[in-house]
């Protein structure tokens, strides 16, 4: 795998972001998400040494498209300014917590988990686990390995008491979270350094706990 490559020819692209650009470097293109692909691949394997639940999934499942779903709104730009790969049970799109990894140049590169925007019934799903069970979630996210590394969860919050429990509910914080998901981000010099890829499968780790906890509540999804 090529990360300096990858990071080169996604910052182009986010320079000459159109579909005359992309035509004419098709090639680099393939070749740029071929190496993607590779280091998606191995982490995969990685994850599958700790989480069973992941141990049928294919690269296919995993990497989101480049293209941009409203491609076609007027004056949109019509491809994402990254590679992205969401590893979960059923892949990318499966409704269980996804670990997540986004090569983008410019710092913007992350490694993390959770669910960011979960649909209605997710919330509610996982709502219900924290009145529940409070106490293991709050356990992962103060964990200090896990601090240090990811800080808080980074979901937008509601303004007021979701529906159905009390403003003055003990758990209020964390009941209001309208997203899981939480995330770690890299300088260029750190994706092209030798070893980046090894460093990965233990901080994908660290995430594991979180979705152990938002599974437990998903399962009646399944």
């Amino acid at each position: 795998m090529d990360a300096r490559f990858i990071l080169d020819f996604l910052r182009r692209l986010q320079q000459h972001n159109s579909k005359a650009w992309m035509d004419a470097h098709r090639e680099e293109y393939q070749q740029a998400k071929a190496y993607f692909k590779e280091m998606v691949e191995q982490l995969i394997a990685d994850v599958q040494q700790f989480d069973l639940s992941v141990h049928s999934v294919t690269v296919q499942e995993c990497v989101f498209r480049i293209n941009k779903n409203d491609f076609s709104k007027k004056g949109e730009a019509p491809y994402k300014g990254h590679f992205g790969a969401g590893i979960s049970e059923g892949g990318r799109h499966s409704p269980f917590a996804n670990y997540v990894l986004l090569l983008e140049p410019d710092g913007h590169t992350r490694i993390g988990g959770g669910i960011r925007k979960p649909t209605a019934k997710q919330l509610e799903l996982i709502r219900e686990e924290i009145d529940y069970n409070p106490g293991q979630l709050r356990q992962v996210l103060e964990e200090p390995a896990f601090k240090a590394m990811y800080g808080a969860l980074r979901g937008t919050q509601r303004k007021q008491a979701p529906k159905g429990y009390s403003k003055t509910h003990p758990e209020l914080d964390l009941l209001k979270y309208n997203g899981f998901q939480v995330l770690h981000y890299f300088s260029d010099e750190e994706v092209c350094a030798p070893g980046f890829l090894e460093r990965l499968p233990a901080m994908f780790r660290q995430v594991k706990p979180l979705h152990d906890f938002l599974n437990t509540a998903l399962t009646e999804l399944t």
